[in-house]
This record gives structure tokens, sequence and C-alpha cells, in this order.
């Protein structure tokens, strides 16, 4: 088996950051366009 190289505090750090920019930013897309369809609905 190959050892794996420990992760640092800053490595760890930046790929919490780049996941929640690949989750958030779709998840926020999806929100904004489930908003002004339901806003939509509810005006004339």
């Amino acid at each position: 088996m190959t050892e794996s190289t420990p992760r640092t505090p800053d490595k760890y750090k930046a790929e919490i950051g780049i996941t929640w920019l690949i989750v958030g930013i779709p998840l926020l897309y999806g929100l904004f366009n489930a908003i002004t369809a339901a806003l939509q609905l509810f005006t004339t």
C-alpha cells in the first residue's frame, strides 16, 4: 500500500471552499429560478 500524504490545514480549507463553490453555485441558481417562477404565480 502507498502512504497518503497528511493534509495540511490550509489544503483542507481550500478543498472545502472549492467543494462549496461547486455545490453552491448551481444550488443558488436553482433557488433563484424557483423563487422567480413562484413569484410569477402570485403576480399579475
